[in-house]
């Protein structure tokens, strides 16, 4: 936008040069030229008058006359280093000078007694000239000679020459100063535009504190904007601090009464002897424990959407690594090992910190639970031309189409006992950091979950295949 706005400029300035100085440019050469047009004519009638006279006055006159005609001749020489060529009325040179050309047309209309003005590209003097033919007329009218004048064109080409350099010049510098003063009126134009811009950006990034100076605002109507943007923000600041707050509180005022309420349970069932009754105070124990995982998952998936952290650079492997080791031991307990499929090299993602944790953490455990003794949960992860995904694979029984149409929706679920969350909280995750997560059959049976991330580096510009031969997957939640 700066650039268009200093080129409005330009146009504008250069289209008022053109218009103002162009016209006076050629007003100028027209006066110049018409100045040495006059001061030729001038002169030639001068002499003209002259001779007239040294040829119809008597003997002491007629001498005084040729003398004066010749000094004028010299002079009128030296002043425009041109040439003065004389004739009688029978074409005859006169004062003893040969003329060139005494035959041409110019001399004609002379001794017709016309005047005649040409400019020509060869003249007598050699070079580019204006040439004068006037006629020497005597008081009675007759016409006693011609006098031709030429004068070179170079001295007025130069003068009409540095005119226009001058006015060419002077357009540069006007130009020069308009570029400068364009961009300072520009950059001031457009400074509260690059700072709520700045602003923007760190909303966008999760600084939801981010405010805008008004005094910095140059327009009341960008004053006006930036007031009902830092009035939004401000809001939506409130509701966010609301949300954390209550979240917070919903953990301790939830989780307590619930813990108690187990151990009440577990205190009870260690009292009854009645079978029946055993088993009535497991089915509540069980239940107690449901209600306790989905209070859990309902705090981590508010969590989730409050969150405003900014995603940082984060090696995948290390993190994968880590999930492993730490799923390891739950994994073995139900005889499911866990393998991690990594390429050579750093992958690095961008991510929150503790949200790709969170969201492995989840689809493993889906992983696990799914997978009958024996079996393997594999992690997967590699650079594609869009990032790095990363998949978890099972070998269970895997889902239907609808099954996995439906998986992203929450509090849905097929495993006995699951709040249908986990799913839900993993693509709040990844979707929070930019990525994107889908469901997709596993080669020879089993479930994949992937996750489609953004690459945290520079080195991850060449392609390569995803780990399972199928394009990264995308989210399929509705």
């Amino acid at each position: 936008m700066r650039r268009r706005l200093i080129a409005s400029y330009l146009v504008i300035v250069g289209l008022a040069l053109v218009t103002f100085t162009v016209p006076v440019g050629i007003q100028l050469n027209d006066l110049l030229r018409d100045g040495q047009r006059e001061v030729a004519l001038r002169e030639a009638r001068t002499i003209a008058v002259l001779l007239s006279t040294a040829t119809e006055a008597d003997d002491a006159t007629a001498r005084g006359a040729r003398l004066a005609l010749v000094r004028l001749r010299e002079e009128v020489e030296d002043q425009t280093d041109g040439r003065v060529e004389l004739i009688g009325v029978d074409r005859r040179p006169a004062l003893g000078r040969e003329v060139a050309g005494a035959d041409d047309g110019d001399f004609d209309a002379a001794l017709s007694g016309e005047e005649s003005v040409r400019s020509l590209d060869d003249s007598v003097l050699g070079e580019r000239g204006l040439q004068v033919t006037v006629p020497a007329v005597t008081d009675d009218g007759r016409v006693d000679g011609a006098v031709r004048v030429t004068v070179p064109s170079a001295p007025v080409d130069a003068q009409v020459q540095g005119v226009w350099l001058f006015r060419l010049g002077a357009g540069v510098i006007v130009l020069v100063l308009s570029v400068i003063a364009s961009a300072v009126v520009a950059t001031s134009l457009l400074r509260p535009l690059r700072l709520l811009d700045a602003m923007a950006d760190r909303i966008s990034r999760g600084d939801v504190s981010a405010r805008v100076d008004l005094d910095e605002m140059s327009t009341s109507e960008v004053r006006r904007l930036a007031s009902t943007l830092n009035d939004g923000t401000r809001r939506i600041e409130v509701l966010l601090t609301a949300q954390r707050a209550f979240t917070a509180d919903a953990s301790h005022q939830l989780r307590t009464p619930l813990t108690a309420l187990r151990l009440g349970l577990e205190n009870l069932h260690d009292r009854l002897d009645d079978p029946g009754d055993k088993a009535a105070v497991d089915r509540a124990l069980s239940e107690s424990g449901r209600l306790s995982r989905l209070v859990s998952d309902l705090l981590e998936l508010a969590r989730s959407q409050a969150s405003t952290a900014t995603p940082v650079r984060v090696d995948i492997r290390g993190v994968l690594d880590e999930r492993a080791d730490i799923w390891s031991s739950a994994a073995e307990d139900v005889g499911v090992a866990i393998v991690v499929d990594l390429p050579g090299g750093e992958l690095p993602v961008l991510a929150t910190p503790g949200h790709l944790e969170q969201a492995l953490d989840n689809l493993i455990d889906n992983a696990v639970r799914a997978s009958p003794a024996g079996a393997t949960v594999t992690l997967r992860a590699a650079p594609t031309s869009d990032g790095v995904v990363v998949e978890v694979s099972d070998q269970g029984g895997g889902m239907t189409a609808d099954d996995r149409a439906r998986a992203f929706d929450r509090f849905w679920s097929t495993a006995p006992g699951g709040s249908g969350l986990g799913l839900a909280i993993a693509r709040e995750l990844v979707e929070h950091d930019g990525g994107s997560i889908g469901l997709a059959d596993a080669r020879g049976g089993g479930l994949t979950a992937g996750l489609l991330l953004r690459s945290g580096g520079s080195d991850l510009q060449e392609a390569h295949p995803s780990p399972t031969g199928r394009p990264p997957l995308r989210s399929r939640a509705r």
